[in-house]
């Protein structure tokens, strides 16, 4: 008897073995298998199923995650940990509310779970809850002072608010207590993106990359960075692989179309489109930006189409408002253009191509005064608040525009438009 039951011990010793060197591989289904002839040798050990568990959150099958996080709490009703890992896992399912019912009871469990807290954050983060996103993160931090993951992901937030020097300042704190945690240099390259330091952006993209060959949003992430800094080609290579690591990445295709807009590959742009929309179906960006591809067709019945979309996922969305005025300043229909300019420059009031514009369509009305007003309002904001939304195909209107109109002599000079 006592032989049987070491045989037993060794065999799911064996297969437990072989499921960690299959999970350290990256062969998820290969390591659930191999978890799975564990658990049938012994069906109520409790830590086979986090593991397995884990296997099924990182391969993205959360349904059967969850039957693995439930067991585990069958198992260990007490167990802190059981209650985080589905917190996690619900987190991936975008369901909140079980996400933060499930943290909230691993914090009961366990008031100095600093994991808890951190994966509490994550949750508020997704919800867009910054300050209590930002309050979790600090817990966990005062938890655990050398907590890396926390200070990465407290710097996304730093991030999300506009403190790009606390979200550079937490990266590299993730970065010393964790030198080879690659989403910390895809962070921090966020960072320097936002500050315009493209060269050190690329350098923390190559290290994270290199770190995390198959980290698609690192290379999505390179891909903006080669954009801002004008290498198109190799912002679409990236945005390729990125696709071609996360065929699902609706992102990556809205980026890689914005590219060939820049390169007045419209038709390709277009299809990036479509295909950023259909695995996303309330991508406003995506809306928006195949209404300027439409537009810059002439199709302005579907770019009018696009534009009402991505404002009515996007009430604030400043740029769809500022290009469908356009679009209605081409079709003669002007005091449409005038109230879309209005609401784009409400929703960002440093959005010098709205003041710009709006100041075209009043000289297109002679309205001299208003005109006057806003071309110097956008030629004082100037360079350093221009919109991101198509950085380098800026669509100003111009002088030819509106031929028949004769501006008053300051007017005509205010109409060469800004220099980005």
């Amino acid at each position: 008897m006592s032989n049987k039951l070491s045989s037993k011990d060794n065999l799911f010793s064996k297969h437990s073995r072989r499921g960690n060197q299959r999970l350290f591989a990256k062969k998820y289904d290969e390591a659930i298998e191999e978890y799975s002839r564990a658990i049938e040798l012994k069906p109520d050990y409790a830590p086979i199923y986090s593991i397995r568990g884990y296997a099924y959150r990182i391969k993205g099958d959360y349904e059967s995650a969850i039957k693995d996080n439930n067991k585990l709490i069958e198992l260990t009703p007490d167990n802190a940990d059981a209650y985080c890992d589905r917190g996690l896992t619900y987190n991936k399912k975008n369901e909140f509310a079980h996400a933060l019912q499930d943290f909230k009871k691993a914090i009961e469990i366990k008031p100095n779970s600093a994991d808890a807290y951190n994966g509490r954050g994550l949750t508020y983060h997704q919800m867009n809850e910054l300050d209590q996103a930002l309050q979790d993160f600090n817990k966990a931090i005062e938890l655990r002072p050398d907590f890396a993951k926390a200070y990465n992901n407290r710097s996304t937030v730093y991030k999300d608010k506009g403190d790009i020097d606390r979200a550079l300042e937490d990266t590299s704190k993730a970065l010393e207590f964790q030198p080879n945690l690659a989403y910390a240099y895809n962070n921090r390259g966020n960072a320097y993106v936002m500050k315009g330091i493209t060269s050190l952006a690329i350098k923390d993209f190559n290290k994270a990359i290199h770190l995390s060959p198959e980290l698609a949003e690192a290379y999505c992430n390179r891909g903006v960075a080669y954009e801002h800094s004008g290498d198109l080609e190799r912002a679409i290579q990236d945005y390729t692989k990125a696709i071609e690591l996360q065929p699902d990445y609706a992102i990556a295709y809205n980026n890689r179309g914005v590219v060939q807009n820049k390169k007045d590959e419209f038709d390709l742009a277009i299809k990036d489109f479509d295909t950023a929309i259909q695995i996303k179906s309330d991508y406003a960006h995506a809306y928006g930006n195949r209404g300027y591809a439409y537009y810059t067709k002439s199709e302005f019945n579907q770019a009018i189409v696009d534009y009402n979309k991505a404002i009515e996922l996007k009430p604030n969305f400043a740029e769809a408002y500022n290009y469908r005025g356009l679009v209605y300043l081409v079709e003669g229909e002007l005091e449409h253009a005038i109230n879309d300019m209005d609401k784009a420059i409400e929703s960002n009031p440093d959005y010098v191509d709205a003041y710009y514009n709006r100041g075209v369509v009043w000289s297109k009305l002679q309205q001299w005064e208003n005109a006057r007003l806003d071309l110097t309002v956008a030629r004082i904001i100037g360079k350093n608040s221009i919109n991101a939304f198509q950085p380098i195909n800026r669509n100003f209107v111009n002088l030819k525009q509106i031929p028949g109109v004769n501006p008053p002599e300051d007017i005509a000079a205010l109409l060469i438009p800004p220099q980005a």
